[in-house]
């Protein structure tokens, strides 16, 4: 532990973990700036370059990033990604562990950590900060050429472009590492998701007279049937990585604000559209605006369509050099075949800005958004030993050869 770890800035990764944990950060409503300010000032303390990077149109919800070595163009640059959002918490009460506590459990398997966002993922970028502290004296020593930066960005739960915004100010690098919870296996492909409101125009009218009217909800049936239609053909493509793509309604609502006995002159719903590697939002959103012209023209359906967010899918070979370092790096303690997410993550935003990106971290995705959210600290500094590996080999100058 570096001497001028305090218990407030521990330079442990279980330590500093926990204190992450312990500030609240949930989205929505969106209260990352606690955490972010507090990863500058962990830097600033353990004397690392840290600052503040704002959020377009989100002034409140910052992003913090550190940066460690210097930023040249003929000189490689490794970026450590993790997101300070986490999920809300939901009922308190059906936590065995408070989830803002940062509760450290002894087990027969090694320590685990409890709390929101242990796996989703505040344990990666406590390993990410103690990589990069653990290293610094070696950039300072002049062991290491180029940079390794840190990423802690906000919004990465609801689509808020805080690694996209880090990635245009100039903090992109030449190959980056997600830290999702992957159980330290190397996903080199990750679905993307579009969600979709859709609304359902009708005419209201009294219950006891509903030929005066038109039922909202009459008319969405027709539209889930062609959901179910969509889906079941959208289903037939497949990643050999991440598996099939899906259409899904996740939430309806209609007549919830009007009275019992009055037919709802509107319908709303939500549309889940999973996106595989090699599909382009615009085609998807082309394939969902035909499903509703078709309804117009066929069924008579009157319906708007609105984009609540999406994330992109992303890809890079499965033989790419730089996953391959991190498989080697990783040995035994994961498959090293090749494999995918079906989740999104942001390496969306390193791929398309033409940067080599894998997701990798310590924890078990299953764990993310769970009540008793925990993981593995023994894991995460399995994680810590890999990390410093690979930032020294890709560093080096490995891949540029």
């Amino acid at each position: 532990m570096p001497d001028d770890a305090t218990p407030e800035y521990p330079g442990d990764v279980a330590g500093l973990a926990r204190e992450l944990v312990r500030i609240r950060s949930e989205n929505p409503p969106g209260e990352e700036r606690a955490v972010a300010e507090y990863v500058v000032d962990w830097c600033e303390h353990h004397g690392l370059d840290a600052e503040l990077v704002g959020t377009p149109d989100a002034p409140d919800r910052p992003s913090a990033v550190a940066t460690v070595g210097t930023l040249a163009d003929d000189e490689p640059t490794l970026v450590l990604n993790g997101h300070t959002d986490v999920v809300p918490a939901g009922d308190r009460d059906a936590w065995t562990h408070d989830p803002y506590d940062g509760e450290v459990v002894s087990t027969d398997d090694g320590d685990v950590l409890y709390g929101r966002g242990s796996a989703d993922m505040k344990t990666g970028v406590a390993v990410a900060l103690v990589t990069a502290l653990e290293l610094a004296p070696r950039f300072e020593d002049g062991e290491f050429d180029g940079a390794l930066l840190v990423h802690a960005a906000a919004g990465e739960e609801t689509g808020l472009p805080g690694t996209e915004t880090l990635v245009d100010e100039g903090y992109g690098g030449d190959y980056a590492i997600v830290l999702e919870p992957t159980g330290l296996r190397v996903a080199t492909s990750a679905k993307g998701v579009v969600t979709y409101r859709v609304t359902v125009h009708g005419a209201s009218a009294h219950a006891s007279h509903p030929d005066e009217g038109a039922n909202a909800i009459d008319a969405a049936r027709a539209l889930f049937d062609r959901v179910d239609a969509y889906d079941a053909a959208v289903r037939e493509r497949e990643d050999d990585l991440v598996g099939r793509g899906y259409a899904t309604v996740t939430s309806v609502e209609a007549g919830t604000d009007g009275n019992m006995a009055v037919l709802p002159d509107a319908a709303e719903f939500l549309l889940d559209r999973r996106v595989l590697p090699g599909e382009s939002i615009a085609d998807v959103d082309a394939e969902v605006e035909a499903l509703l012209a078709d309804a117009a023209r066929e069924d008579g359906v009157d319906a708007d369509l609105e984009t609540v967010q999406y994330y992109r899918s992303a890809s890079i070979p499965a033989d790419h050099a730089f996953a391959e370092l991190v498989r080697e790096e990783t040995g035994d303690r994961a498959p090293s075949d090749p494999w995918g997410l079906e989740a999104a993550t942001d390496a969306r935003e390193f791929v398309a800005a033409g940067i080599p990106a894998i997701v990798w971290g310590p924890g078990s995705l299953s764990q993310a958004h769970t009540v008793d959210e925990h993981v593995s600290l023994d894991e995460a500094t399995e994680a810590l030993a890999v990390l410093e590996s690979v930032v020294g080999r890709v560093l080096d100058g490995e891949l540029e050869e």
